[in-house]
């Protein structure tokens, strides 16, 4: 994603005046609609159809071509057939207008044709500069004007449109208004809907760069399919990071069959999920697993409220629903503690004697006769030192609702800190009621505290990282590795020359010699002193440990010179007659990681760790950053992994110097970063993690070059 071409995205996002390409008089066809919605709901800015076999559209002066409207025009939606498209939006160019939507479908998502139509449409795009919503989607709302560019069965249910600070961005064009339509119900108040479509130019990046600097939006929601700029999106995320936005997304395709029905769904690359997940946890977007989550999620964000830690007091009418919530909490790295005495003695005052002073605080049945004792309990609860947030369980309880509405809406007005309330059973009305009030309201505490874990997350995030290029790389050693392997049409680096590159950038490797014979290993050995291992060294054979390429431990002349022997035997046999062998010095440390990297299509270089050695693809426990980090974020990786307790004290053995591993990682994200358009792939595996002091040592290293260009 290039610079973001905000003048025309604002212009789209909030239309002065909107002409209709194609417009219909008949209110019933796709083509007639965007007209008669906006019509509707009262669109506050010029309405211009283009329509020239007639004067008069759906009661409107129609105009028989761009060039016959005064004055200008912020936005054209292009409802023409596929085919005559590209000419619509030529002319919508040659007239001025900054953006476009085009809603008709028949381009890439259809293969063939298609895909020679959309790659006209982008060229279109390119020569003139015009920005294009689409093709293949519904439109945009944009409530705060009424403007409905859209065809979309959405607003046919009725009701008011409830205007609010969340926007939300979809590449699916009918889920996205199931959402939208989810969202209005659960009373969660939308500034503006796009759906992109199949992005031929704005990308979901691109819009929400938009939308993030507008006023009116102080949450940003998305639905995705793929990602086809990930960079483009990392950088609207460090801006929503700087301005307090949360982006809470939704991204399909975990699965195989998920990834293979989005890209046949909207022509999107749904790329690597483990990077994307990497890359949202790496720069403060809300991952959300579904539709229910996100709506949940937005609820809690969309007051604006942060907590300052994890603490969770829970006031129930119920005992069971308050156990419940706790462990809901727990599982949602919430903490539901117990109140010290002289806390639990206060609330004790205001509650009945068979009731649990404790947090969760059991207020018991006695409310439903006493609505007070809520409005009293809320009171201890706001003023207890201890509590981050708070969340109040009701049910059924219709007859006692207002004064218990009352209360809660005094204690919230009350505190900073988030309230939710989870009401479940009865007419609905209350919930209705809270909705109204912009108070968070559920039915089930899971949901509950699934949305208030997600927002102690992104309020206790930590900084983006700020990485800063060591300046110890040597970048001459790096380049003369490089230069012979091309020189000599290579494209995998044998593992002296892998770790000689990786050595470049600072990262620790164990002492080896190349030897071509049994004799100059034996010779390696000595210089090296100590124990060593003997290994194959080729630049066709990658795992040498799949084919015994490996020996380790070795001491005397007659085991090394033996072992040598064998190996270059099997180098023969596996096909390649030029091998060599690496002997190296065995180093310590006893717990293996692997770190690698490698270049997504979306997200560009990434770096990879996780607990290595043979069992890494049977441990399958690997974390994902986007490079370059720093040693914090490369810190937070490690420690993210299931696994991670392995890096303290465990049964007497000494904490690991995850310091020194962070310090590596960091050093290699730096060369997947300034190595992207030459190192397709490199992975350390093992690299030895030694006890606090004695940091970490590369005891092999692979690394395969990008195809030449041609």
């Amino acid at each position: 994603m290039g610079a973001v071409d905000n003048t025309a995205i604002q212009r789209l996002l909030h239309p002065r005046s909107i002409a209709i390409l194609g417009a219909s008089d008949n209110p019933i066809k796709l083509s007639g609609r965007p007209i008669e919605l906006m019509k509707r709901f009262g669109y506050t800015g010029r309405l211009l159809p283009i329509n020239a076999r007639r004067s008069e559209v759906q009661g409107l002066p129609a105009f028989r071509s761009l060039d016959d409207i005064d004055g200008d025009i912020d936005l054209a939606m292009v409802m023409l057939p596929a085919d005559k498209v590209v000419d619509g939006v030529r002319d919508c160019a040659k007239r001025g207008i900054p953006a476009a939507i085009v809603g008709a479908s028949g381009f890439a998502e259809v293969g063939g044709r298609g895909e020679a139509l959309q790659q006209q449409l982008q060229d279109v795009i390119a020569e003139t500069g015009i920005r294009v919503l689409g093709p293949n989607c519904l439109g945009m709302f944009s409530l705060r004007d009424r403007a409905l560019p859209t065809f979309t069965s959405a607003m046919d249910e009725g009701g008011e449109l409830r205007e609010g600070p969340v926007s939300f961005v979809s590449q699916s064009g009918a889920f996205g208004t199931f959402i939208f339509s989810a969202a209005q119900a659960a009373g969660l108040g939308i500034s503006h809907f796009l759906n992109t479509g199949n992005e031929a130019d704005l990308s979901v990046a691109e819009v929400l760069g938009g939308l993030v600097e507008t006023d009116e939006t102080k949450v940003l929601m998305a639905y995705l399919e793929g990602v086809h700029h990930g960079r483009g999106l990392l950088q609207v995320a460090r801006r929503a990071h700087e301005l307090d936005k949360p982006i809470l997304a939704v991204k399909v395709g975990r699965s195989e069959a998920g990834a293979r029905a989005a890209q046949s769904h909207t022509a999107s690359l749904a790329g690597e999920d483990a990077v994307f997940d990497g890359a949202t946890r790496q720069h403060g977007i809300v991952r959300l697993d579904g539709m229910e989550p996100l709506l949940d999620a937005g609820l809690v964000f969309a007051d604006g409220r942060r907590t300052r830690g994890r603490r969770l007091s829970t006031l129930s009418l119920s005992g069971g629903a308050g156990v419940l919530m706790a462990d809901q909490a727990s599982s949602n790295g919430l903490q539901v503690q117990p109140w010290d005495e002289a806390w639990q003695r206060r609330m004790a005052e205001v509650i009945p004697p068979f009731g649990s002073p404790r947090n969760p605080v059991d207020l018991t049945a006695t409310l439903i006769s006493d609505p007070g004792m809520l409005r009293r309990a809320l009171e201890i609860t706001v003023e207890h030192p201890g509590t981050d947030m708070i969340a109040v369980l009701l049910g059924n309880s219709d007859n006692a609702s207002g004064p218990l509405i009352d209360a809660i809406e005094q204690a919230y007005r009350s505190t900073d800190r988030p309230l939710v309330v989870v009401w479940t059973g009865g007419s609905g009305r209350p919930r209705r009621r809270l909705q109204d009030l912009g108070i968070p309201c559920f039915t089930d505490p899971g949901r509950a505290a699934a949305a208030l874990g997600k927002l102690a997350d992104f309020s206790l995030r930590p900084p983006l990282p700020t990485a800063e290029r060591p300046d110890d790389i040597d970048d001459q050693v790096v380049r003369g590795i490089l230069r012979d392997a091309r020189e000599q049409g290579r494209r995998q680096l044998n593992e002296y020359e892998s770790s000689r590159l990786i050595a470049a950038y600072g990262v620790p490797c164990s002492g080896a010699f190349p030897a071509d014979d049994p004799d100059a290993a034996v010779a390696a050995a000595r210089d090296l002193g100590g124990p060593v291992a003997v290994k194959l060294l080729s630049d066709h054979i990658g795992h040498k440990s799949d084919i015994g390429g490996v020996r380790l431990g070795l001491t005397s002349d007659a085991t090394i010179r033996t072992a040598a022997a064998e190996l270059l035997d099997i180098a023969r046999e596996a096909g390649d007659p030029a091998a060599r062998l690496l002997v190296q010095r065995m180093a310590g440390g006893d717990t293996e990681l692997i770190v690698g990297i490698k270049r997504d299509p979306a997200f560009g270089p990434v770096v990879v760790v996780g607990f290595g050695g043979v069992l890494v693809e049977v441990l399958a426990d690997s974390q994902i950053g986007v490079a370059p980090l720093d040693a914090d974020a490369a810190k937070r990786l490690l420690t993210s992994l299931r696994g991670s307790r392995l890096f303290g004290e465990v049964r007497g053995k000494p904490a690991r110097d995850l310091d020194a591993a962070a310090d590596v990682v960091a050093r290699l994200s730096w060369l997947a970063h300034d190595l992207a358009e030459d190192v397709a792939e490199l992975d350390v595996n093992p690299l030895l993690l030694d006890q606090v002091g004695k940091g970490v040592v590369a005891v092999d290293c692979l690394a395969v070059l990008t195809q030449p260009e041609a």
